[in-house]
């Protein structure tokens, strides 16, 4: 059976090893405060003039949408409404809907 003193000193390791643990614990939390992520640098006007200016002249504009309108979609659109609706998406078809039939005139020669 064990001592008084044997389970006193089993209790003070543990105790100790207990603290390392902590303080182990707080130093990694110091590190992962320090490398936090960078936060995104926020968009240069310009490059949304830019990016308005390619998306006027490109095929994919089917409303013709001017140059100054598509920026003021750009400036208004924030990244979190553009990711969940998509500035340019196009809702996918559902199996109710009839598949349509192709275009024999492209398809074939």
């Amino acid at each position: 059976m064990a001592t008084q003193e044997q389970i006193q000193q089993a209790l003070d390791d543990l105790h100790v090893r207990y603290h390392n643990v902590l303080r182990a614990l707080a130093d990694t939390i110091e590190i992962l405060e320090q490398h936090q992520a960078p936060q995104p640098e926020p968009v240069n006007e310009d490059e949304l003039a830019e990016a308005a200016r390619l998306m006027a002249i490109s095929d994919l504009n089917k409303e013709d949408l001017s140059e100054a309108e598509i920026y003021k979609r750009l400036v208004e659109t924030s990244d979190a409404e553009a990711s969940a609706v998509g500035f340019w998406a196009v809702p996918l078809p559902t199996a109710d809907e009839p598949k349509t039939t192709p275009n024999k005139r492209y398809t074939t020669k």
